[in-house]
């Protein structure tokens, strides 16, 4: 129900802005799917709510999830804004020290810009590749006191100096569904690669072109691993047998500055189930030997509930080095759950 209701939101604000647009509406092609997927993001988003408007979603639950694979660490603030004119987005500091970002990308799915707490950015059209629209993506940890989290969510400022629509470009929304769904499914057999690492950046020389391709119908919106890397899966994931276990090293991220890791867990479907999904690396077992453990299926304050086929994400924020913690992704994807002993 979620779903069709997006799509009818996105539908309503192409209506809205240019009347009926099937008959003139542009191909999905390989050559623009990316603008179109934006496209498509940016439309979902002003559908929800007018141009320089927050929109500040809740915690995600098994029952306000309107996405597969969706991310627990933080909560999510959305905002398509104009640029046209200039504007400011700015992140009040945070008390407890917890992470909170503002993640701006353009037209293009490209600049991907990022501000912290205490930090403030000033954008024009010069900012960017291309247009006069960016998109926000912006991420407030959940600390232990969500009235807190949510405060600090909505202490964050957008102050443009123009308030212009997004102007649409005409893609048809099921067309551009099903391009996505296409690359999603030659990613998941296996006739397409994707490296995350390689898929966001601030411009094309950033990035790997069929990575950029992919990344954003898998990804899109996703972080340059400068400022958060991540592993598609868990060696070992799907099994609902009691009880298992995984013991890692510790990432080197910047724990000082709201750097942390967490694992999120998602049922066959991929979608989350159940309350005890998710595990932050505050609740993993130390063992104090530079290593950390995560049960599955246990009678352990570290364990985590998963079901038959489950699948799972490791989530790094902040890493130090950006190839090291490349390495250490490519490490935990090494690592396989094994029964507990």
């Amino acid at each position: 129900m979620q779903k069709t209701l997006m799509k009818l939101a996105v539908s309503a604000a192409a209506l809205a802005l240019f009347g009926p647009v099937a008959a003139m509406a542009e191909p999905v092609t390989p050559e623009n799917y990316v603008v179109a997927e934006t496209d498509w993001n940016f439309a979902a988003q002003q559908a929800q709510a007018p141009v320089n408007t927050w929109t500040h979603n809740d915690p995600v639950t098994e029952e306000n999830q309107t996405i597969i694979r969706s991310n627990a660490d933080v909560i999510y603030s959305l905002a398509v804004v104009d640029v046209a004119e200039g504007a400011t987005l700015s992140i009040p500091e945070r008390a407890n020290g917890a992470l909170q970002l503002i993640h701006y990308m353009d037209e293009n799915h490209l600049t991907h810009g990022v501000i912290y707490a205490g930090e403030t950015v000033d954008l024009t059209p010069d900012s960017l590749t291309g247009g006069t629209h960016i998109y926000i993506l912006a991420r407030t940890q959940i600390s232990d006191d969500l009235d807190e989290t949510k405060a600090a969510q909505a202490a964050m400022v957008i102050d443009a100096k123009s308030s212009n629509p997004y102007p649409s470009k005409g893609f048809d929304a099921e067309e551009v569904e099903a391009f996505r769904q296409k690359l999603i499914d030659e990613v998941n057999n296996g006739t397409a690669t994707l490296d995350g690492f390689n898929a966001f950046g601030a411009t094309l020389d950033d990035v790997v072109q069929n990575d950029y391709y992919y990344g954003a119908a898998v990804g899109w919106g996703g972080l340059p691993p400068q400022y958060a890397q991540y592993t598609p899966a868990v060696n070992g994931q799907g099994s609902a047998e009691k009880c298992q276990t995984i013991t890692f090293p510790r990432p080197n991220l910047d724990y000082d500055n709201g750097g942390f890791f967490s694992l999120t867990t998602y049922n066959a479907g991929s979608w989350i189930e159940g309350d005890n999904f998710y595990i932050g690396h505050k609740r993993m077992k130390d063992n104090g030997d530079g290593t950390m453990t995560i049960d599955f299926n246990c009678d352990t304050d570290h364990s985590v509930t998963v079901s038959e086929g489950w699948n799972g994400t490791f989530r790094l924020y902040k890493p130090l080095d950006v190839e090291a913690t490349k390495a250490e992704i490519e490490g935990l994807m090494a690592i396989p759950i094994s029964t507990k002993q």
